[in-house]
């Protein structure tokens, strides 16, 4: 294993032949199973940069994908009401289809790097979490866990093309994902074996977000993302 530390802005070559930045953390240890890690309807704050480091910490190696680049560059929201509002906006605008788009090519060119052991997962949050539901429908990547994802109802049509591992953690006290809603979930992914799903019946939206003290749940993000661990761990490990 060679011993590295770093943190590297990228910039990826989109299928349309535009770019759009992507933000690396590197692990103490490579090569390392490689992680797409996308971000909520917010853009690239600060509690996802300071998540990103933890999962480098816990030895992945993290590309954190501003994806919400087609909307305007960099995009960085607040979370107070007027943030919410912009943010609302850009993820009614967002096009989970040329997401998806964006998603293949930095898992293309993270699987293609040296630090990367040849494997490559994406996880998301919010806005995120369904795109990593939708990455496993749509890409090429490995294996995807999805936090909290608020349009997954939409797009349960996609469940059916989903051949590779993909875990989901919802909050049992989510208002984006009620009861009447997980109703249509639940049932529509039962039936695939590569589909596990977590519901944290304490947690609400945004459970794992510590610069939300509102929404933040501590037990919840700790149990979650232990599972989250041994799951990539499990499904991106190299032969």
């Amino acid at each position: 294993m060679v011993k590295r530390q770093a943190s590297e802005r990228l910039t990826i070559d989109s299928f349309d032949e535009k770019s759009f930045d992507s933000f690396l953390s590197i692990p103490g240890s490579i090569p390392a199973p490689g992680l797409v890690m996308i971000p909520e309807m917010y853009g690239i704050t600060q509690p996802l940069r300071e998540i990103a480091a933890r999962y480098a910490q816990r030895g992945f190696l993290v590309s954190l994908v501003d994806i919400l680049w087609r909307l305007g560059p960099s995009i960085e929201l607040t979370y107070d009401k007027e943030g919410w509002r912009r943010a609302s906006d850009y993820h009614r605008d967002f096009d989970y289809e040329l997401g998806s788009k964006d998603v293949q090519a930095v898992v293309a060119q993270l699987r293609g790097r040296s630090e990367c052991n040849g494997k490559v997962g994406v996880v998301g949050f919010c806005l995120g979490g369904t795109v990593a539901y939708l990455a496993m429908a749509h890409t090429d990547a490995d294996a995807a866990v999805g936090y909290y994802g608020t349009r997954i109802h939409n797009f349960l049509d996609a469940a059916a093309r989903i051949r590779r591992p993909l875990m989901l953690h919802f909050g049992g006290r989510d208002h984006t994902t009620p009861p009447e809603i997980m109703d249509r979930i639940a049932p529509a992914l039962e039936g695939n074996d590569q589909i596990i799903i977590h519901v944290h019946a304490e947690a609400g939206h945004a459970f794992t977000n510590h610069f939300r003290p509102d929404r933040y749940n501590a037990a919840a993000t700790q149990r979650a993302d232990e599972e989250t661990f041994s799951f990539f761990r499990r499904t991106l490990e190299a032969p």
